[in-house]
């Protein structure tokens, strides 16, 4: 409890200094988000006829995610003249991402390997009994929530959740198609640059720019997935649940207006 209130009261004091300060200056704006991401997987198959369960990993590869939304920025010199040193941004919007999902065993290493390159597909196939394919694509629309803090070197947080799409397709069994419409939820902590640069000397506009790297954070995914052939169609005959860490990179453009 003490942590909490302590933690609380820094964040006032510093927040409340930026906003109420003669020397600080509050933006309003727009903000366009590019990332690329991947995020290792653990997936988890319930057959809920049979109660059968089975287990695997994957790599869901982003390429890329797309936000756009409303951005309120405050910079302040915290009594340091004519040089910003704290700021923070919050902004919500929404969001899309395109991705394809791969598996690897876990005995390949490759669920291990933090690599930003972006996936393609192959011939391995998702699990081992009820296997809903060897082709994966997920598209996800969702609204997008970000809170930083800093201007040169900065963190923050940031929420990605709202409906998904997934789609399985399976050349070994012609015809057969494996989807569902369920939902995600992206949450991370991620930091790097953020530069506020005037669209010209004494300019009313300010373009703030970022590069980031995501560092550390959780995804999950819930689908209940209907098994179409070319004779038949079990709606909902499995769930699949999903749960990974992202690690990938983003660059943000804000168009900021002095409030």
């Amino acid at each position: 409890m003490f942590r909490k209130i302590l933690a609380f009261s820094l964040i006032h004091l510093l927040f409340g200094n930026i906003l109420y300060s003669q020397d600080g200056t509050v933006h309003k704006g727009i903000y366009a988000i590019y990332e690329t991401v991947n995020y290792t997987s653990s997936l988890k198959q319930t057959v809920p006829s049979s109660e059968f369960r089975e287990n695997y990993q994957s790599i869901i590869s982003s390429y890329p995610s797309i936000k756009l939304g409303y951005s309120y920025t405050a910079w302040g010199n915290l009594g340091m003249k004519d040089w910003s040193v704290w700021g923070i941004d919050f902004g919500a919007g929404l969001s899309y991402s395109k991705s394809i999902m791969n598996g690897y065993p876990e005995s390949s290493g490759y669920y291990l390997d933090p690599t930003f390159s972006v996936a393609s597909t192959n011939d391995q196939t998702f699990f081992n009994y009820y296997q809903p394919g060897n082709r994966c694509s997920i598209s996800d629309y969702g609204v997008n929530m970000h809170f930083d803090a800093g201007t040169i070197l900065y963190a923050g947080v940031e929420l990605d959740a709202g409906p998904s799409r997934i789609i399985f397709t399976d050349n070994r069994i012609q015809g057969q198609e494996v989807r569902s419409t369920g939902w995600f939820v992206n949450t991370r902590i991620q930091g790097g640059l953020s530069i506020p640069l005037p669209l010209a000397l004494d300019s009313y506009f300010k373009l703030n720019c970022k590069i980031y790297g995501i560092y550390y954070g959780w995804s999950g995914r819930f689908y209940k997935l209907d098994w179409v052939s070319e004779d038949k169609k079990l709606k909902n005959f499995s769930v699949l649940d999903i749960q990974g860490q992202p690690l990938g990179l983003g660059f943000s453009l804000t168009f900021l207006f002095e409030n």
